[in-house]
């Protein structure tokens, strides 16, 4: 049987330049109602898993989701105001809420840790969210959440886990996963190397396509600019969506989705 396998990272709920419901209910009773560029997020959300929802259809196939990290924005190091709350309570049933449409789609789910300055020391509120969505077990350490998740998804062998590194100029993006694909050959030498490599982190999307043995893909984010990437002086858009796997029989079809925020209006009297 065909299975589609949904990876998505660094969604950053809670952050008010992430991933968001339209609507939030705080704990003292008000309300955050999602900005301009957030509801444009969420319906681009709705969109990316509509898009799994017709594959399944397609295909009919089970759906695998892979949340590799950054889930939530708890901002451990206190350096941000682009907070939408402090209530750890309240970060954790907005991001039960947002993932929803991921929770729906999925036969089985997957989540794998990111920053300890997103997420807390150890990954904590993202091993709250995957134990609360039971997400599959990590045999090895007996948690619901998974630092590096070596997955085979219909005879096709993902190497998933959050952190990596690109090029952070243009005409450099893809040298550090070109580096990457080759210390990867030389570790797995004698066992089964992965077909597929996913690092999230850094909100580009580049990868090496078909150029080693081992495709490594940077996946895009389903956060806007911050605070932080403006004071680096970053130029480009971050990179929004998902990746989208068909796998059947140990071949794969990969679909990037990537969504493109509009640019901004020059002001004119």
């Amino acid at each position: 049987m065909t299975t589609i396998l949904a990876v998505v990272g660094d969604s950053h709920v809670n952050s008010t330049v992430g991933l968001v419901p339209l609507t939030v209910n705080l704990d003292d009773g008000g309300t955050y109602r999602a900005s301009k560029a957030q509801r444009w997020l969420w319906y681009n959300w709705l969109d990316y898993w509509e898009c799994v929802a017709k594959l399944v259809t397609q295909h009919d196939a089970k759906v695998w989701t892979v949340f590799n990290g950054d889930l939530v924005e708890g901002d451990g190091k206190n350096r941000s105001h682009q907070l939408i709350t402090q209530n750890d309570t309240t970060v954790m049933s907005m991001a039960l809420d947002a993932i929803r449409p991921a929770l729906e789609a999925s036969d089985r789910l997957f989540v794998v840790r990111g920053t300890a300055a997103h997420v807390g020391l150890s990954a904590s509120l993202e091993e709250k969210v995957a134990i609360d969505i039971e997400a599959v077990k990590c045999k090895e350490t007996n948690t619901y959440s998974w630092w590096k998740l070596l997955l085979d998804c219909d005879g096709v062998l993902f190497d998933i886990t959050h952190h990596g590194n690109v090029g952070r100029l243009p005409w450099t993006k893809s040298n550090p996963l070109n580096v990457l694909a080759s210390r990867l050959i030389m570790d797995y030498a004698g066992y089964r190397l992965p077909q597929v490599a996913i690092r999230s982190h850094n909100h580009i999307y580049v990868e090496t396509y078909n150029n080693f043995p081992v495709r490594v893909i940077a996946a895009p984010a389903w956060q806007l600019k911050t605070e932080y990437s403006h004071r680096l002086g970053v130029v480009e858009a971050a990179d929004i969506g998902g990746a989208i796997f068909v796998c059947d029989g140990g071949n794969y079809d990969c679909i990037i989705k990537r969504y493109k925020p509009d640019r901004q209006r020059p002001y004119r009297e």
